[in-house]
């Protein structure tokens, strides 16, 4: 997937990939493919520099509380492109990613704001590093010696058909097909994926008329 993800940045980086919308507070956040794939360039450093071995799995465990939120998509593609297997939960692995409110713990643990501008936490949470330490990596594009890899709770992941169309996505679930449809499909193909949270019907018919995306 990242190998495709950077053949979509040289065909259509500057186009939307990723439109995130909250009900909760009004917010909306677009990323572009190029913007989308710095913030996993950065991710991707991020988890080398905490020392975290290539092709190690990593627990994220906002697939599960937060499983359509951009960062949680950041960090998934970040830990493949180290190579690391994804779990979306807890499984014990030295590396967690939580969300607010989150005290789960592992011998290495970032704690995500989930801020529309990926702003850090106010304080800062106990026993976590704040993910806003991503801003001081690099942008550069490293991949893992041993290959990218799309490991997804303890298995290969399922082959996933390129789309090329603009897809609406609503309150979308904890689960594979969340990953499949928001992320992997469109960096395969030339599509964008538009993720609406606590939306109502009516509402979500406003989002996507005005995306221009189908639900």
């Amino acid at each position: 997937m990242i190998s495709e993800l950077q053949r979509r940045l040289a065909s259509h980086g500057a186009q939307p990939f990723l439109t995130y919308y909250d009900a909760a507070d009004g917010s909306r956040i677009e990323l572009s493919a190029v913007t989308f794939a710095n913030w996993v360039d950065k991710t991707a450093n991020l988890i080398a520099d905490l020392g975290h071995e290539d092709g190690d799995p990593i627990d994220v465990a906002l697939a599960e509380s937060n499983p359509g939120h951009w960062v949680t998509l950041v960090w998934i593609a970040a830990a493949w492109q180290r190579g690391c297997p994804v779990h979306p939960g807890v499984s014990g692995a030295d590396l967690l990613v939580v969300g607010p409110g989150d005290a789960r713990r592992a011998p290495d643990t970032v704690a995500c704001s989930l801020h529309p501008l990926g702003i850090g936490f106010p304080t800062p949470p106990a026993g976590a590093l704040d993910y806003r330490e991503v801003f001081a990596q690099p942008d550069v594009h490293d991949v893992s010696p041993l290959g990218t890899a799309t490991g997804w709770a303890g298995q290969l992941a399922p082959r996933v058909e390129p789309r090329d169309d603009r897809l609406l996505l609503a309150d979308p679930p904890a689960a594979w097909s969340t990953v499949a449809d928001a992320l992997v499909a469109p960096a395969m193909g030339t599509g964008s994926t538009v993720i609406a949270v606590g939306y109502d019907d009516e509402g979500l018919a406003r989002l996507a008329e005005a995306e221009k995306a189908r639900l």
